[in-house]
C-alpha cells in the first residue's frame, strides 16, 4: 500500500492503483493502440477514430482534388493551397487522434459505479456504470503474473468489491477467497 492509501499490482500494459475510492487505470501508448485494433477486430468504430471528424474530411476533399492530377501525372496542377489544406487537415486529424489515445492511457473508475470484477483465464474484467440492463462498461486487465493476480484480489477486496471467478482460481490466495465481504477502507 502507498502513502496515499492506494493498492496497486501490475497489468501487461500498464499499472492499476485501487484507491480509497476509485480504480486508476494507467496504460502504455502501445496498450491503447491495440485497444484501437481491437475494437476495429471486433466490428466497432473505436473513440480515437472519432476525432478525425472535420479535420479528416478536409483531407479526404483535398486528397480527392489531388489524386486526380497525380494519376494523370499532371503535377504541374497541383496548387500551393491543394497541399497546404491537405497538409494541415492530416495535422489536425492526427493530432485528435493522438490527444485522444493520450486521455485513454488513464481510466478512473468510481469505486460505488464498479458492478463487480470478473476473474476470468488470465484477465480480470472490470464491470461497471451499468443499471443491470447490459449497458454497463467494461475494462479489461490482464495482470502481469499470478502473483499480480493475487495482489489484485486482495486490493479490490478491501475496498469491497465483489469478486466473482475466484472461487476456483488457484491463483488466489484461500484468505482473500474465503473472506467475507468487508467495509471500504478509508
Amino acid at each position: 500500500m502507498s502513502r496515499t492509501g492506494a493498492w496497486s499490482f501490475a497489468t501487461v500494459g500498464g499499472r492499476v492503483r485501487v484507491a480509497p475510492d476509485e480504480i486508476r487505470i494507467r496504460r502504455g501508448v502501445v496498450d491503447a493502440l491495440r485497444g484501437v485494433l481491437r475494437a476495429l477486430a471486433a466490428g466497432r468504430f473505436p473513440r480515437a477514430l472519432r476525432d478525425v471528424g472535420w479535420p479528416g474530411g478536409g483531407v479526404v476533399l483535398a486528397l480527392g482534388s489531388l489524386v486526380p492530377n497525380l494519376l494523370w501525372d499532371d503535377v504541374g496542377a497541383i496548387g500551393a493551397g491543394d497541399l497546404l489544406v491537405a497538409g494541415v487537415g492530416l495535422l489536425v486529424a492526427v493530432g485528435g487522434v493522438a490527444v485522444t489515445l493520450a486521455r485513454e492511457r488513464r481510466v478512473a473508475i468510481p469505486l460505488d459505479a464498479v458492478d463487480h470484477v470478473a476473474f476470468e483465464e488470465e484477465e480480470l474484467v472490470v464491470v461497471y456504470g451499468g443499471n443491470g440492463e447490459g449497458d454497463d462498461t467494461r475494462e479489461t486487465l490482464r495482470p502481469r503474473d499470478d502473483d499480480e493476480r493475487a495482489d489484485a484480489a486482495v486490493a479490490l477486496r478491501l475496498r469491497g468489491v465483489d469478486l466473482r471467478g475466484v472461487d476456483g482460481d488457484d491463483r488466489v490466495s484461500r484468505t482473500v477467497v474465503d473472506a467475507p465481504e468487508t467495509e471500504l477502507i478509508a
